[in-house]
């Protein structure tokens, strides 16, 4: 079953006669990309890792909430769509360092096997696990934080991120849809509303890349990661690796912070290490999102839900 814009336009005349204008009463007019970018995020609409470069992604997020509010759908951040999506300040938040954040972060390990010894797969610095919570780039957290020498932070030290709290669907989902073509994800209702959208990385190989209608069979919270050497041969045969052996949960787990499991044998929706890269870059087959978005799905999707790969 594969939803059109023309589908979910048939709806939003119902959809805007609900609509809480009153949140507008203190919002004002989107000033620049990285401000748009903030406000698709916190409307559920990603543009991936907030960067401030008006990118594909970007243009992607926007079109899906044109979408979703009966706009015409242009990916482009016009003079109808700045009546609807406006800003609420604060736009920045300082992020004040807690004791637990400085435990959070380890060294980055240099091979499988290092990976297969910690207790914890931890963030490999501050400023990525910053950038992460704020769904950002590191180098947008950088750019943001001139001067700060972010190997000197200490506990109560602050930085300066962007106010974007962690996203939840409302109301309940009823199924996933995942578009190859586009690398998009997005979440409806069962009334075809569209409830969530964010960028998915897909399989390299087009023999990989499933398609048709899957089902949820697992949800897992800070899943681990089995090294499977028949099946990472390569590099088990580089590092003398014979055995399976078990990663542990963490953000830069292999499959991120969320695994999402399909009725397709070893495929799965899942987060990622690397989160400013999805959409960008292709997995082994599995579908990957950044881990903010993969626990927002997670929150949303139950066991049996359909997930629908189009073309």
């Amino acid at each position: 079953m594969f939803i059109t814009a023309a589908v979910v336009s048939h709806y939003w005349p119902q959809l805007r006669s609900l609509t809480d204008v009153s949140k507008y009463s203190s919002a004002r007019a989107i000033n620049g990309t990285v401000e748009l970018q903030i406000a698709l995020a916190r409307e559920g609409f990603s543009p991936g890792s907030i960067d401030g470069a008006s990118g594909s992604q970007t243009r992607a997020a926007l079109l899906a909430y044109q979408t979703s509010h009966g706009l015409p759908g242009s990916g482009v951040f016009d003079a109808d769509t700045a009546q609807f999506l406006q800003i609420q300040e604060p736009v920045f938040t300082a992020r004040r360092l807690r004791a637990e954040d400085i435990a959070a972060v380890g060294p980055k390990p240099q091979s499988w096997r290092a990976r297969g010894e910690l207790d914890r797969m931890r963030y490999n610095s501050l400023v990525e696990m910053v950038a992460e919570q704020a769904q950002c780039d590191p180098d947008f957290i950088t750019d943001l934080n001139p001067g700060i020498s972010w190997h000197q932070l200490a506990t109560g030290d602050s930085v300066r991120i962007p106010n974007v709290p962690p996203f939840r669907v409302q109301p309940a989902a009823a199924y996933v849809q995942i578009t190859l073509a586009k690398r998009t994800l997005r979440v409806f209702s069962a009334d075809h509303r569209l409830l969530f959208h964010c960028p998915v990385s897909i399989a390299r190989r087009v023999d990989k890349r499933p398609s048709g209608e899957l089902r949820v069979k697992v949800r897992v919270d800070q899943p681990n990661y089995t090294f499977n050497p028949a099946i990472l041969s390569s590099t088990a045969q580089r590092e003398g690796i014979t055995q399976k052996f078990i990663i542990q949960p963490g953000p830069n787990n292999p499959v991120g912070t969320v695994w999402i499991g399909l009725n397709l044998p070893s495929y799965g929706i899942h987060g990622t290490p690397e989160p400013e890269k999805v959409g960008r870059t292709e997995s082994s087959g599995c579908f990957r999102l950044a881990n903010w978005n993969a626990q927002t799905l997670l929150d949303a999707v139950h066991l049996d839900m359909p997930i629908y790969i189009e073309p």
